[in-house]
């Protein structure tokens, strides 16, 4: 028996090897890879590897408290000992069979560990169906995740289905809440009289809307006076938020949706097509109501004076954007008679407007535009590569125009939303301080503030060297995003800036126009939370994701079809393990893979080096399909 003395002895050693147990356990997140590894970051910076078994017990995203061993290599890993918690809770994925038993394969980033679905929920389903599922037994601690199957989406070959699969993947709002019928009935053509007044006339200026042939959600119509010292601009957006109030089903709806996607084929709009096509557009010979910007532009470009009001408008010719461009390209007479000398008039307004802008502030280069023309079977038959043309660059300096007044008109005052851009991303401060060095660029203040920023830009060479230093710096450069605060735009050289040119299609441009309103006539201001931030950045970036993924997929399919197997093509990223490069003339973008060719990657520049071969941004390159992969949508390609 032991005595007394050896039982404390005992009971002191257990607690201090618990203790030291403790001591030893981390706590982390779960980041998965494109393998069956992963890792677990802390939140002290450390990153653990977690090998396949132990990622098996876990799902990207979740919090996990774990232990660290060495392997017979040396190295350390992870071990995982607690699940704290975990938000995979839903997933879509591809149904497969495996033997006897039924699996969903999750189609997320990270996780390449397949689900067992018992027999009882795949009715109907058949195999290479995409599902959407729900999990119901989480991996830890056995390795052996379960989940049921919640609805069938379809087939890849199914007319519309990348559309449909992108909004069950991305939970994209895309249904309108019962109530939505009823509040549409009361609003009516009829009303506007009645909801005019007060309201300033300017029905009689000859108002246009220049967009795509299409295009029926129009936010925008434009007029330009010539005055003794330069013009009067007039840029007249669409006034939603007069239809619907604050916290109506309306309401609500568009702020879940956000903004307005448009899909190949089929957009999934923020309004009902009642508000977007019909009373809200700005449609030619109605009278429409309207915020307008007015603005004094000088002889030179620069913006002098603006104002805002509520107004009605009248638009009176519907444009487009190619029959513009040929008008004031090659002097056509596809523009009515009694509009020729406004459409003049609107261009040398913002001819000047774009001169001003490229001396005072920063313009961003043109890229092509890629359009997909769908057939009956909702699949690719063509891809248009078009570059922006004369009318699509008048409209687009009268908006920034407009948007830069509204930021500046809403700066000082309690309420504001903002659009900030910061510049280069931190962790690149360092390469750009030896790419400025290296390159010998001579320029005035700190590159990390908006001023030295600017000043660094301008100084880099217009036309392109050996190093293609203005696309290499617009790599490093941080997300934009959205703020209460008047901040500097630094992509664009704007002291502050916002949007309020969409509100048909943007939430953000609502809210925009419900602050101008407040200020204006002083109805009730929106409350901008730091929620309503987050939601709004969030939905934005998500919208852009789902229809990105459709995108890609449907040209994806259209390239397995192709007969042509050689593609001219740029390189447009790099990272380690090789370069992406989008075809020229179909706006498809595909990995080379150099990780077993012992290439030398350069990280500040952003290169590839081995002998007398290089790759580098922006290097023209001919390749070839070395293999589509349709269930994770990747374009696998080889130099030629």
């Amino acid at each position: 028996m032991l005595n007394i003395d050896s039982l404390s002895q005992l009971k002191t050693l257990k607690t201090q090897i618990h203790d030291t147990h403790q001591a030893s356990i981390l706590e982390g997140v779960v980041r998965g890879s494109q393998g069956r590894f992963g890792f677990v970051a802390t939140d002290k910076g450390e990153s653990f590897f977690l090998t396949p078994d132990e990622m098996g017990k876990v799902f990207p995203g979740d919090t996990i408290q774990f232990t660290t061993i060495e392997d017979d290599k040396g190295k350390t890993q992870a071990v995982v000992e607690k699940l704290i918690s975990s938000d995979f809770k839903a997933f879509t994925g591809r149904f497969q069979k495996k033997g006897k038993a039924q699996f969903a394969v999750p189609d997320t980033h990270g996780l390449g560990n397949w689900l067992y679905l018992p027999p009882s929920t795949c009715e109907g389903i058949e195999e290479d169906d995409w599902i959407s599922c729900e999990v119901t037994r989480h991996p830890f601690p056995t390795g052996k995740p379960q989940a049921k199957i919640t609805r069938k989406v379809g087939k890849l070959e199914d007319a519309g289905f990348e559309r449909q699969y992108s909004i069950e993947k991305f939970k994209l709002s895309h249904e309108w809440p019962e109530t939505t019928p009823s509040e549409l009935a009361l609003l009516a053509e009829e009303n506007i009289g009645t909801m005019s007044q007060g309201r300033e006339d300017l029905t009689a200026l000859p108002f246009v809307t220049i967009d795509s042939e299409h295009t029926r959600d129009m936010d925008d119509a434009l007029y330009s006076e010539k005055t003794e010292s330069g013009w009067n601009l007039f840029v007249a957006i669409a006034d939603p938020s007069a239809w619907f109030g604050m916290n109506t089903a309306l309401d609500k709806e568009a702020a879940r949706r956000s903004n307005s996607l448009y899909f190949p084929g089929r957009s999934l709009p923020m309004l009902p097509q009642e508000l977007s096509n019909g009373l809200c557009s700005l449609l030619e010979n109605k009278d429409r109501l309207a915020i307008v910007c007015k603005m004094s532009i000088s002889a030179t470009g620069e913006t002098t004076e603006y104002t805002f009001t509520e107004a009605l408008v009248n638009s009176k010719g519907k444009l487009n954007y190619n029959q513009v461009t040929d008008f004031l390209d090659n002097n056509s007479d596809v523009v009515g008679s009694e509009l020729t000398e406004h459409v003049k008039t609107l261009h040398a307004t913002t001819v000047a407007l774009n001169s001003f802008r490229e001396q005072d502030n920063l313009i961003m280069d043109d890229r092509p535009d890629y359009y997909l023309t769908l057939g009956d079977n909702g699949k690719v038959q063509t891809i248009l590569k078009a570059d922006r043309n004369t009318a699509q660059k008048l409209v687009e300096e009268a908006m920034l125009a407009a948007n830069l007044a509204c930021a500046r008109y809403m700066t000082g005052s309690d309420l504001g939303l903002f659009v900030e851009h910061a510049g280069f991303r931190t962790e690149r401060i360092g390469d750009i301080k030896t790419i400025v060095e290296q390159n010998n660029l001579s320029f005035e203040g700190d590159f990390t503030q908006a001023d030295g920023y600017k000043a660094l830009i301008k100084s880099l060479p217009n036309a392109e060297t050996d190093r293609p230093l203005k696309t290499l710096l617009s790599r490093f450069l941080i997300r934009s995003e959205f703020t209460t605060e008047a901040k500097p735009h630094q992509g664009m050289g704007f002291d502050c800036y916002t949007t309020f040119t969409s509100p048909i299609r943007k939430y953000n441009d609502l809210l925009v126009h419900r602050i101008l309103k407040s200020k204006l006539s002083g109805q009730k201001a929106p409350e901008i939370t730091e929620d309503v931030i987050n939601n709004l950045q969030d939905r934005l970036i998500n919208g852009r994701k789902a229809v990105f993924q459709a995108e890609n997929w449907l040209k994806l399919q259209f390239l397995e079809n192709c007969v042509q197997t050689e593609f001219e093509g740029t390189i447009v990223q790099l990272n380690p393990g090789g370069f992406t490069v989008q075809l020229t003339d179909l706006g498809i973008d595909g990995f080379v893979d150099l990780r077993k060719q012992k290439f030398e990657f350069d990280k500040v520049y952003l290169t590839h080096q081995k002998g007398d071969v290089s790759y580098q941004l922006n290097q023209a390159v001919k390749v070839s399909v070395k293999n589509i992969d349709q269930t994770i949508r990747k374009l696998d390609l080889a130099i030629i």
